[in-house]
């Protein structure tokens, strides 16, 4: 593979991104500027089989919304969305979640959609949603359960809407990878199709006290007994959804927090300080770090996704070549709250392997940023580069070629943005 092809076909990436943003972007990245929401919320979650965490984390989501102002943002709600494998029950228990928190919470039913009872209405919703949208009036879906679902709805949209669409998700279970004996699409099957994919941090390390597999103990459930003690009967619904689940466990409603908030660390007293004493934060407005992981990338030349589910790994994926001289990958920096431009240390985390020497070369909107840096392995091993000071704007194209002078198997974990300074 020539570099010149690689150029061409980022050329190609970012002279189509140009027509649809040079004249969109604004001076506030996120969507919730403390008081208005620019945009629209979709959800999918799942609750049917697997893991029971849903019946708690959909219900806080929705309490996190009401408590923001923003519920007739919410357009489309789909739930029990695992639909190879069911458990009737559980769809029972789930169904109590969904339906007290439209009550609790004052939500339009309309908006609900059960997939086991019906599936097309559902897609279809998904489909309505993204094609409603503009530059004015994005539409960001969270992913709460497996790829399936969602899949199916995007692919029935209509292609030029779906730029004005961002997919959020924080673990490899949303993105269709842990989760593959049950479903047939991941998130490389809807990226391509022109959505935007912000993958935030792990929520379960925020707001999961007991660990999957048992019930929590005793002390795993102390730091939610607020939620109890509170005379407010919509916390007390929380506190019954939560014990429903036979532990501590509403990390997907994580992703809700960080929508409303920019925040992808959402701790428990931060939710009880929202949700209990209704201190709205103020938004996280721009992020002080974004990492894109990089089998989130548009367009993964000849890297394919290498998935071992490695701990060592963010997200338990990386992205990997087989030997040759040359690839790259490109993809445009659309990320909510974020600095229209802003100045960053920029780390490239990839694989270095004993005696091999590889050259890297960063470009942002086609321009390289100084001149190629030689990777040398001293040890099989993970190993992060850092480029400093790297000028980076809403929108941006972000390219990053790696080339040797013999066949070489290039692998990568993921690119973080630092802020040093922002316009």
């Amino acid at each position: 593979m020539k570099f010149y092809d690689l150029k061409m076909r980022s050329y190609i990436v970012a002279g189509l991104y140009f027509l649809f943003f040079s004249l969109e972007v604004s001076a506030h990245t996120g969507p919730f500027d403390g008081k208005n929401f620019k945009g629209r919320i979709a959800y999918s979650a799942d609750g049917n089989f697997n893991d029971e965490d849903d019946w708690a984390a959909s219900a806080f989501a929705l309490a996190i919304f009401a408590e923001f102002g923003v519920k007739d943002n919410l357009v489309h709600f789909d739930y029990n969305c695992i639909l190879p494998k069911t458990d009737p029950a559980w769809e029972k228990e789930n169904e109590k979640s969904i339906q007290g928190s439209i009550e609790h919470f004052g939500y339009s039913p309309s908006v609900f959609h059960n997939c086991q009872q019906d599936l097309d209405a559902a897609v279809n919703s998904i489909r309505d949603a993204i094609n409603a949208s503009s530059a004015e009036d994005p539409l960001y879906f969270i992913l709460a359960g497996p790829m399936e679902v969602p899949a199916l709805g995007i692919a029935k949209s209509d292609p030029d809407k779906r730029k004005f669409v961002y997919c959020i998700s924080h673990n490899v279970w949303n993105d269709g990878y842990a989760s593959r004996d049950i479903v047939n699409h991941n998130k490389r099957d809807v990226i391509p199709t022109g959505i935007t994919w912000v993958q935030i941090t792990d929520q379960n390390q925020f707001l999961s006290t007991g660990p999957f597999g048992r019930p929590s103990t005793s002390i795993e459930w102390q730091p939610w007994t607020w939620l109890l003690t509170s005379n407010d009967k919509n916390l007390h619904f929380l506190w019954d959804r939560l014990v429903a689940t036979t532990r501590a466990d509403c990390s997907d409603s994580g992703m809700a927090y960080f929508l409303m908030t920019g925040d992808e660390k959402p701790e428990i007293s931060k939710m009880e300080k929202l949700l209990r004493e209704h201190k709205i934060p103020k938004p996280t407005d721009p992020r002080q770090s974004i990492r894109i992981e990089a089998e989130n990338f548009s367009d993964l030349g000849y890297f394919e996704i290498d998935y071992r589910n490695d701990r060592k790994v963010s997200q338990r994926i990386s992205i990997k070549t087989k030997p040759l001289r040359e690839s790259g990958i490109t993809t445009i920096y659309k990320e909510p709250y974020t600095a229209v431009e802003g100045s960053y240390d920029v780390d490239i985390r990839y694989y270095g392997r004993l005696d091999e020497t590889v050259q890297v070369q960063l470009f942002i909107d086609q321009k390289p940023v100084g001149q190629p840096l030689t990777l040398q392995g001293e040890k099989n091993a993970w190993e992060t580069l850092t480029m400093k000071e790297i000028k980076i704007g809403d929108g941006s194209e972000i390219l990053v070629v790696f080339k040797s002078t013999e066949d070489s198997i290039y692998q990568l974990d993921y690119i973080q943005l630092n802020m040093t300074s922002k316009k």
